[in-house]
């Protein structure tokens, strides 16, 4: 009888093994299918005219949590295009790469208006934020027809700013204020932008330690809860 019972433990034991790791290797069911439903929604709304099907082959990253899903783009004359989508295995499901997006990127047109976009913004910001140190873009632009970053310029997927300023002894009320300035600045020209990341450094060493961040969308009403 004991023998019995130390089988069935056993054979319970090896079960629950084996499960654990399917799961750890292959994910849970209902995530995957929340997660594909999460990539449906984006695909609706980033590409509404995309003819597209989404392959029920689905890969699972259990090292970062996620869901690698094809997405097969069917075009004019037959011919198709995969795309690799990388989606969250947990809430909210966030799908973390655009491949459709990276894959038409012209990088060398890009650089280049990233690099006019810094110039201008610097200049902006500094007339009501002098601290500001610097700021880096990554304007992203799908061919050479643009031939200059201009204010009014909207891109295929609004900018990311990221701005540097040098702490020293600011407060966080004083931030606060640098923050909202910024803001302003940037939405008084309507510059087409998703969100913008202030980060508040040390330099010892010359090596820059941050202190504080501030993020932002041209929305958001910011407190001081902002920064962190």
């Amino acid at each position: 009888m004991k023998k019995k019972i130390i089988y069935s433990v056993i054979a319970i034991t090896l079960i629950a093994v084996t499960v654990f790791a399917y799961m750890q290797f292959s994910g849970n069911t209902i995530d995957k299918h929340k997660a594909k439903e999460s990539l449906e929604k984006f695909l609706e709304q980033t590409y509404p005219d995309l003819d597209y099907e989404i392959k029920r082959s689905v890969g699972y990253g259990w090292t970062d949590g996620t869901y690698r899903f094809k997405v097969v783009e069917k075009e004019t004359a037959g011919v198709e295009t995969t795309y690799t989508f990388y989606v969250s295995a947990f809430e909210p499901y966030e799908v973390f790469s655009d491949t459709i997006h990276e894959s038409n990127i012209d990088k060398e047109a890009s650089e280049k208006l990233s690099a006019e976009a810094e110039k201008y913004l610097l200049t902006l910001l500094r007339k009501k934020v002098p601290q500001i140190d610097s700021v880096d873009t990554d304007v992203e632009v799908y061919d050479k027809a643009v031939m200059e970053w201009t204010p009014k310029l909207k891109t295929p997927k609004p900018i990311l700013i990221m701005l540097e300023i040098e702490k020293g002894d600011l407060t966080k009320e004083q931030m606060l204020q640098q923050s909202k300035k910024i803001q302003k600045q940037l939405n008084s020209k309507s510059i087409d932008y998703s969100l913008a990341e202030v980060g508040y450094i040390s330099v010892i060493n010359g090596e820059k330690t941050y202190n504080c961040y501030v993020s932002f969308t041209p929305e958001q009403e910011l407190t001081i809860k902002d920064v962190n």
